[in-house]
């Protein structure tokens, strides 16, 4: 039996004054709705406000998953704070999305009810063609379940080891853009879209820089976003070392690129676009070689959003068939085609392209590379001065 409370009498079961403001005291920590930061002392709001305030964000609070100890918009949260620091940035954003899409599926789940069963529904309602997603979803899962395990206590088993994904296999991406295709591309990311008013374009800002990116990528075949946050300290005399971000925590496999000519040209072209750039009218210092006008690497939203629009520029747009939509980083697989096509050997594809596998390498090589055959050989039944 609750005891009669001492203080505050007349307001909400667990709601407290506490330095002018209202709180609301969980028996256990709960995500704060401000920051997500587990806390027993939840701030309402401030007693100047008034009540009526007071009691909307109490409603609010009462009524959030989050705040029910050990349901998956819990446990979704929990992961969020303890277990993405330890990814990059950019993985943080797109494992936030992810776990926002899970706790949202199964708010009304407790990590305990989650079953091999509603995860598989979960992929055919959402992912049913989209092999590859419905496949990074899982694997995600597969880790948030084993912190459910092993950190939080809630279960003993793990509901995502007997999912069958057989029919979520990826398949092998087909696309490889034309040199035309590119070259328009290129081009048209250089300008704007035509003023409604006047009728002209002008080019835009980012467009020069744009140009070095795409070249760039080209050229070394590496991904975007090793290519976008390049910086001058990976330039050791002629070469450009890279320690590529997928494979860093695997393989940890480096590569040193020579700096050929063409090279060397884009990195001279963009020391020369940042020349340009100012920052309250001061030079910008960026130790990036392909930065933002303010100094800052472009993100892989700002990058691909740039390539989108330029794509759509050229009539390029949703409408219009898959291959044709090729992408950004259709430009790695490009360059190792070209290369294959040139004679170049495989091992040294496999090694620009940074793989342990000549498998893997393979599939960059999206066009069939006909080895030639000029062998002459004479018939020897026939007389060889008679053909017939």
């Amino acid at each position: 039996m609750n005891r009669a409370r001492k203080t505050g009498k007349g307001l909400p079961r667990r709601v407290y004054i506490k330095h002018g403001a209202y709180h609301f005291v969980s028996p256990e920590p709960i995500p704060d709705p401000k920051d997500g930061t587990p806390r027993k002392w939840i701030r309402l709001g401030s007693v100047a406000d008034g009540e009526p305030a007071m009691l909307q964000v109490l409603g609010q609070l009462l009524q959030d998953k989050k705040s029910i100890a050990g349901s998956m918009p819990d446990v979704c949260n929990q992961f969020k704070l303890i277990k993405l620091g330890r990814y990059s940035t950019e993985t943080q954003a797109t494992y936030r999305n992810y776990l926002d899409t899970i706790a949202t599926a199964f708010e009304d789940f407790s990590a305990a009810q989650v079953t091999t069963k509603s995860w598989a529904e979960f992929l055919r309602d959402n992912f049913a063609d989209k092999q590859n997603t419905a496949q990074k979803y899982t694997a995600l899962a597969r880790r948030l379940f084993k912190f459910i395990i092993s950190e939080l206590g809630l279960r003993q088993d793990n509901p995502i080891d007997q999912i069958d994904l057989s029919g979520y296999q990826t398949t092998r991406r087909e696309v490889l853009p034309t040199h035309d295709q590119v070259k328009r591309i290129r081009a048209a990311g250089m300008m704007s879209m035509p003023n409604k008013n006047t009728g002209k374009s002008f080019a835009i800002a980012s467009g020069p820089m744009f140009g070095c990116l795409v070249d760039i990528a080209y050229l070394l075949w590496q991904r975007a976003i090793d290519v976008r946050t390049l910086k001058e300290q990976q330039i050791d005399g002629d070469y450009i070392r890279f320690k590529p971000s997928k494979t860093m925590k695997s393989s940890g496999k480096t590569v040193d690129i020579f700096i050929t000519p063409q090279i060397a040209e884009v990195l001279d072209r963009a020391r020369e676009i940042k020349k340009e750039y100012k920052v309250k009218g001061q030079p910008l210092i960026t130790p990036y070689l392909f930065p933002t006008r303010d100094g800052k690497p472009y993100t892989k939203s700002g990058l691909f959003s740039m390539w989108d629009r330029a794509r759509d520029r050229i009539g390029i747009d949703k409408d219009s068939s898959p291959d044709e939509r090729i992408q950004f980083r259709d430009l790695r697989a490009l360059g190792a085609t070209d290369a294959a096509k040139a004679g170049e050997n495989m091992k040294a594809i496999q090694t620009r392209l940074a793989h342990t596998s000549g498998k893997t390498s393979e599939i960059y090589i999206k066009e069939s590379v006909p080895e030639r055959s000029a062998i002459d050989l004479p018939l020897p039944w026939l007389d060889s001065k008679k053909t017939v």
